[in-house]
């Protein structure tokens, strides 16, 4: 398989410009039209025959109030010999989308993604996952790797935070811990952002995409602060697929056999436990 430079880097370009430009979008937050469909997915971490099946299942030409919603893509298991990865076709596939239908694809900033941009070390069966991603970017495109690193990385940059719907439903990648929801600093949902922003532990944006074990009462703390009824995040690994985490939060996973995502209505209300039998397991595709 063989990719143009400048067919990937102009992809990457122009996906990062209609995430930017979207008239959907206000600050770092895209706000979903009161009708349609949302499929909500969990992290899918290079999981190849769950992101075509979803593509496939989600029709979106057939179907333009359908808005799906993708996070967490890169960093998956498909390492070769070498101990390169290529989890950057699977984004690639992901921009080509939003570039075909740019105002039905949603993406949230992930904590891999801001690790791939940082090029901070997670580790992954003892392989650091950010130096495989580049490595096997250097694999395809050679002395001309960097160029579409740079392009990667704006596209990347580009992700809003949140994904808002009028029927009170927030998504976003995770979730700031118990212990910063309350001092968390919320404008950045509304605001231009800045590089204190993204700080290691101590940026607002970093605190929300890496937090983890949050309880039901910080949840539904977090949930009001930001008017919404239920939040759906990824993140944290859920070998069923999905976890009710108290009246107000649903996890779902979408990187492995029993993974699932959400289809839901825009135009109906749902308490969290009203999700929960939305869900559909990409085993259930085909």
């Amino acid at each position: 398989m063989s990719f143009s430079v400048d067919g990937v880097v102009e992809t990457f370009s122009v996906a990062a410009e209609e995430n930017q430009i979207s008239p959907l979008r206000k600050g770092q937050v895209v706000h979903l039209p009161g009708q349609g469909e949302l499929w909500m997915t969990g992290d899918i971490h290079d999981h190849r025959r769950n992101f075509e099946k979803l593509v496939k299942a989600a029709d979106l030409g057939n179907h333009p109030d359908r808005h799906l919603v993708l996070h967490e893509l890169i960093h998956g298991d498909h390492f070769d010999l070498s101990g390169a990865e290529e989890s950057w076709i699977t984004l690639y596939r992901a921009a080509e989308l939003k570039c075909d239908f740019p105002s039905q694809v949603h993406f949230l900033l992930a904590n891999h993604d801001l690790a791939q941009i940082h090029g901070e070390g997670i580790m992954k069966g003892g392989l650091s996952v950010c130096e495989a991603f580049n490595a096997g970017v250097k694999k395809s495109f050679g002395p001309s790797a960097a160029t579409v690193t740079y392009a990667i990385t704006q596209f990347l940059i580009s992700s809003p935070l949140a994904v808002r719907a009028d029927n009170g439903i927030f998504c976003c990648h995770s979730l700031p811990t118990d212990e910063q929801v309350q001092t968390f600093d919320y404008s950045i949902f509304d605001r231009e952002l800045t590089g204190k922003d993204y700080a290691r532990r101590t940026g607002p944006v970093y605190q929300l995409i890496w937090g983890r074990n949050i309880t039901p009462q910080a949840a539904a703390a977090f949930a009001d602060r930001v008017g919404a009824r239920t939040i759906i995040t990824g993140h944290q690994p859920q070998e069923t697929g999905f976890v009710l985490n108290g009246p107000r939060h649903l996890i779902i996973a979408s990187d492995h056999n029993q993974g699932v995502f959400l289809p839901i209505e825009l135009s109906e209300s749902y308490e969290a436990a009203d999700l929960v039998s939305r869900l559909r397991k990409f085993v259930s595709l085909t």
